[in-house]
């Protein structure tokens, strides 16, 4: 048997990790997952296999259809062909944890059994076999299964590069997932409700746990050596210019969380990790007292995700929108900035689109001469097809999706001719990342 260049002592060690609950690098996870043995027989034992076993077919059938003439033949062999009574004990023994006691002294009658286990060291070989899967093998392969088991459901305890990213992930955030394909395997862990497809390195998390969820999570994660954690509130295919409720994350609950991180670290004796959040700064939950006519004064509270930024120490907030309208403003140079959509995309996009801009330091009655237009729209392929028309000049189309994104490449455009806002907040975000 051959274990395809893995060495048995690094198996066994990683297998005893396992058994006490330690943390593997992923490395380590991997070459645990990958291992397999494979089973390769040399010419010579091939062929003993195809003939052992009519052999001893035909020697077991002779015997029981001529019991006494081999009974007489035996009784003139000479004595040493005979074997003792402890002798007889011990090869029946042997015979019993493979197949069948003979129970014969002669050695005539053991010719089925010495042929039929022949091949593999004649014999030795199926007990030695069945020894070795009761030890170090059997333990590594249950070993390999409980991890295998454990990455599934996101419970493997893992031993992280030092200033690792934890990134918490809603139901399929790109930037999140890119981020991670960016990354080598030891540098990020995501965190998600679901095994995402991407990576092994995940652990199990849902927001409407329990506070010691969070904390065997953050563990499991290896959150002691992490360098920061990282938020994914907005919802993926809205990003830029969203509305009141497109997040997958209220930010009251994103509030409770990062209090809860806090206080874990304090449990834990952690050093504090930065938050970083990727999402919209005008997102915000909104509670307030009313009697029968109405709010009272001063009862409001208004969380978002500014406000949380100022309550917690080290919380950073990169807002794709601002990320994006800045790099509008660059291209600009001073120049008019109009907007073009769909009647439809105009009702629902151009005054946050100019509120946002404005508050930049964006003035149109100081726009030096030429136009710059972005196009942005309820629907990508209108953004598409507006675009690959080429109807008008200084056009910048704003695209969320990698699919567009691919089109407009095929069909001749540069990068620097539109603006991917994955790429932009993923350069936002790696620049963030470095910092610690």
């Amino acid at each position: 048997m051959q274990y395809m260049r893995y060495e048995k002592k690094k198996l066994i060690a990683l297998a005893k990790k396992i058994k006490e609950k330690k943390n593997l690098t992923p490395d380590e996870t991997v070459y645990l997952l990958n291992f397999d043995t494979i089973t390769k027989d040399s010419k010579f034992v091939e062929t003993l296999k195809k003939i052992t076993l009519p052999i001893a077919l035909g020697f077991g059938f002779i015997f029981s259809a001529f019991p006494q003439e081999f009974k007489t033949l035996t009784a003139h062999f000479p004595s040493w062909t005979n074997l003792s009574i402890p002798m007889l004990t011990g090869v029946d023994y042997l015979w019993d944890l493979l197949g069948e006691p003979v129970k014969k002294t002669n050695l005539l009658y053991h010719i089925p059994n010495i042929i039929l286990y022949s091949f593999g060291f004649f014999g030795v070989k199926k007990l030695m076999d069945a020894i070795d899967r009761r030890t170090w093998l059997d333990n590594v392969l249950h070993a390999k299964k409980l991890l295998a088991e454990e990455v599934e459901n996101g419970t493997a305890l893992f031993a992280m590069r030092e200033g690792h990213s934890l990134l918490f992930v809603g139901k399929g955030d790109f930037i999140g997932m890119q981020f991670v394909l960016n990354h080598t395997q030891d540098e990020t862990v995501t965190i998600s409700q679901n095994k995402p497809s991407y990576t092994q390195f995940w652990s199990h998390y849902t927001i409407d746990g329990f506070y010691d969820d969070l904390n065997q999570t953050l563990i499991r994660a290896n959150g002691e050596t992490a360098g920061e954690y990282v938020f994914f509130p907005i919802k993926d295919d809205q990003i830029f210019l969203p509305g009141e409720k497109s997040y997958d994350l209220p930010p009251h609950k994103l509030d409770i969380l990062c209090q809860n991180i806090r206080t874990l670290e304090k449990k834990l004796q952690w050093k504090a990790k930065r938050i970083i959040i990727i999402g919209d700064k005008s997102h915000k939950s909104v509670v307030h007292s009313e009697d029968q006519k109405g709010m009272l004064p001063h009862s409001q509270d208004v969380i978002s995700l500014e406000s949380i930024t100022k309550k917690y120490p080290n919380v950073t907030l990169l807002d794709p929108s601002d990320i994006v309208l800045k790099k509008i403003l660059t291209i600009a140079k001073g120049r008019k900035i109009v907007f073009r959509a769909t009647k439809e995309g105009l009702a629902e996009y151009k005054t946050r689109f100019y509120d946002r801009l404005m508050t930049l330091g964006y003035h149109p009655a100081k726009s030096a001469k030429g136009i710059l237009t972005i196009g942005y729209d309820i629907f990508e392929d209108q953004t598409e097809q507006q675009t690959l028309s080429r109807t008008i000049d200084d056009y910048y189309p704003v695209v969320l999706s990698k699919n567009v994104h691919d089109a407009l490449i095929r069909n001749g455009y540069k990068e620097n001719e539109f603006l991917y806002v994955p790429n932009l907040v993923l350069e936002k975000l790696t620049d963030e990342a470095k910092k610690q």
